[in-house]
């Protein structure tokens, strides 16, 4: 997952919808397969959706496209496939995950130093939002 999400950063194209991407809907925790990406970018501007990335597993879909090259590419460099992921005993089926998320209750005051409060989904961690907002621009792992 982070291996296409820093890909995709580094391409400036994570905030954008293509062609094969499988879209996820983040009120629903659905995903769809993209086939006109102008149609769909509004939503994703808003972010009502926004691009997929891969919690790898037997199971899991994978999409068309450069993003499906991508997420292939991933695979190829540790050289494993789908398959590797059957498991006697386990369930590693594999899932997508938004690429962005969106923070929701969102505050920021201050009391005897800055005061950040936000909800986020579960599996999504506050101490990531910190570090990404304590980045500076000369920072060499700023996004």
């Amino acid at each position: 997952f982070n291996r296409v999400l820093a890909r995709r950063l580094e391409r400036g194209i994570l905030d954008r919808l293509l062609l094969g991407d499988l879209a996820y809907i983040h009120a629903k925790g659905a995903v769809f397969m993209v086939d006109d990406p102008q149609t769909e970018q509004p939503r994703a501007d808003r972010l009502e959706i926004s691009p997929s990335g891969p919690l790898y597993g037997r199971k899991m879909t994978m999409p068309q496209g450069l993003p499906g090259e991508m997420e292939q590419r991933v695979l190829d460099e540790e050289s494993l496939r789908l398959e590797d992921w059957s498991v006697r005993g386990l369930k590693l089926k594999g899932a997508r995950r938004g690429l962005r998320i969106p923070l929701h209750d969102v505050e920021c005051r201050y009391e005897e130093g800055l005061l950040f409060a936000f909800s986020l989904p579960p599996g999504c961690y506050a101490t990531v939002v910190l570090r990404e907002l304590q980045k500076q621009d000369d920072d060499p792992g700023a996004v």
